[in-house]
């Protein structure tokens, strides 16, 4: 039925007054959280016509791939602000602007002095870009000296877990394995000078040498990711442009050769990841020299950030952040376009379909929808909004729910090795949802229960999982701050991160499912009147 505007206005506030007498009475009945709030019809304006008119645009060829770096980047945040704001949100950035602007440092790696040298039974062999690679936090700089294996290189006196101990690596090379930390180390709770280049710092290492994990192994035996990989642009915010140690990723042959110093292999280094044991550190009989050169510039870039004013005058104060990269990759030399639909267009249309629902019926709490940009060069968005310059106050964030990647489903009889854990039509996989707040795993149960009935997978929730999905996203960002999260996610496939990414093999009406079980969980969370309770 058509509702005439004075008639539809008064029904939203009767609703929202039904809302809140509703939550009081059913949590002070002692009844679960999960039914303090009904949800509103708003959420059947979540339709899968929506989610494709967004899509189209935004995986289109006009927009070149949605690189952060790229001129037409600002294209896409002109796209999602203007719709947050026909939509009734407020911009959050500076002055009131739907922009969140931040500097990053831009560094190419220069071929010509980028190098290894390592010396081992007398013997000097040179490696060159390629054999090794530089990117992500490595800066340039040259550090030579004997190597030290150091295992997963962990040193976390408040897990009473030390790979340094005993060890002297003052102005050495330690080399170390990356991966999933042994048993009984959280990886969660792990500050930056606890693990990788930041422990190796506080220990006074001159440089760092880092065996390739089997995902980052799986990129490099690929031709054209290699390829990629040599010729990417490493990027950091500028906030963050301190002094660190210089860094070489080795290939899987130049990393046997020195594991063999300790008696060791990558398969036993994998099968220790496996089981979660411990790595015995131990002085290798060699010596390395790297240089690692880069040509820097300074590029800025934005996320969107929008807020919608909650409906409840004291709870208004708090936020429920709902969250997506908009950022994909940089256009090939060729002019081949990275579309990136399912990854992650699909995560930013429904987070902009949810935005526009929530404004229809607005909740309790005031909705932060944050857009990241960088997520694909580091979570570099997530990370300056929650370490850098926050658009609201952390403390006075309740859950973030983020969305990277729901548009796709296994098709029947794939036999795709890339597609084995490509979820089917009815399944999400859930990350995070139990790590911090186990009400709000509960919450999240009982609304799909009531609402979509999807099948929830936590296979990626397992701390376990070598492929650390948990802190792969910019959910990550906000959780390392004891912010609740949800992560909604589809599994990458035989088109992840390639040109074939495109909007023709998206499943809108999985889309559409998922999207409005997030939007319902949020909107309970956001009309709870409690915070989440953590869990001890």
């Amino acid at each position: 039925m058509n509702v005439p505007g004075e008639s539809k206005n008064l029904m939203k506030k009767l609703f929202t007054l039904f809302a809140v007498v509703f939550s009081a009475l059913v949590f002070s009945a002692g009844m679960p959280a999960a039914n303090l709030a009904p949800v509103p019809p708003s959420v059947e304006s979540i339709t899968p016509e929506e989610l494709r008119m967004h899509l189209e645009f935004l995986a289109s060829d006009e927009l070149g791939g949605r690189y952060t770096l790229a001129p037409n980047f600002a294209i896409s945040s002109r796209y999602l602000a203007a719709h947050l704001k026909s939509y009734g949100f407020r911009g959050a950035a500076k002055n009131g602007d739907f922009l969140q602007y931040f500097d990053v440092v831009s560094s190419r790696p220069d071929p010509a002095r980028t190098s290894l040298a390592l010396t081992m039974d007398g013997a000097t062999t040179n490696y060159e870009l390629g054999d090794v690679f530089s990117f992500d936090t490595s800066f340039s700089g040259t550090a030579a000296g004997p190597v030290v294996f150091v295992g997963r290189g962990i040193s976390s006196p408040a897990q009473k877990y030390d790979d340094y101990a005993g060890l002297d690596v003052k102005g050495k090379i330690v080399l170390i394995a990356g991966g999933t930390p042994p048993e009984g180390v959280d990886a969660s709770k792990l500050s930056d000078a606890e693990e990788g280049a930041g422990a190796a710092a506080a220990h006074g290492a001159a440089g760092v040498l880092s065996i390739p994990t089997s995902r980052f192994a799986r990129f490099i035996n690929d031709k054209s990711l290699k390829e990629r990989l040599l010729n990417r642009d490493n990027v950091r915010l500028a906030a963050n442009d301190d002094s660190k140690l210089p860094r070489l990723t080795l290939t899987r042959a130049v990393a046997e050769k020195l594991l063999a110093q300790a008696g060791l292999s990558l398969k036993a280094l994998n099968d220790s990841e496996k089981e979660r044991r411990s790595l015995k550190p131990v002085v290798l009989n060699a010596t390395a020299r790297l240089s690692v050169a880069f040509q820097d510039h300074r590029v800025k870039t934005q996320n969107v950030v929008g807020v919608l004013e909650g409906a409840d005058p004291k709870l208004k104060n708090e936020y429920v952040v709902f969250s997506a990269h908009y950022d994909h990759l940089q256009t090939a030399s060729n002019g081949d376009v990275f579309h990136g639909a399912d990854d992650d267009g699909s995560g930013t249309v429904a987070i902009l379909a949810i935005a526009r629902a929530m404004a229809k019926d607005p909740p309790r709490r005031s909705i932060l929808i944050v857009f990241h940009a960088g997520e694909e060069l580091g979570l570099l968005g997530s990370e300056y909004n929650t370490d850098v310059a926050p658009v609201v106050p952390l403390d006075k964030v309740v859950a973030d729910l983020n969305i990277d990647m729901i548009g796709r489903s296994k098709p029947a009889g794939d036999q795709e090795e890339a597609d084995t854990r490509l979820t089917d039509a009815r399944s999400v996989y859930l990350v995070g949802s139990d790590r911090i707040s186990e009400e709000l795993h509960q919450l999240s149960e009982t609304t799909n229960g009531e609402f979509q009935k999807l099948r929830l997978d936590y296979h990626y929730n397992d701390p376990s999982n070598p492929e650390r999905i948990y802190f792969r996203s910019d959910h990550w960002n906000y959780a390392k701050h004891g912010i609740p999260v949800i992560f909604y996610f589809d599994g990458t496939h035989v088109d992840y991160h390639r040109t074939t990414d495109t909007v023709d093999k998206i499943d809108f009406n999985k889309m559409t499912n998922i999207t409005r079980l997030v939007f319902e969980t949020g909107w309970r969370i956001a009309n709870l009147d409690h915070r989440l309770e953590k869990s001890k």
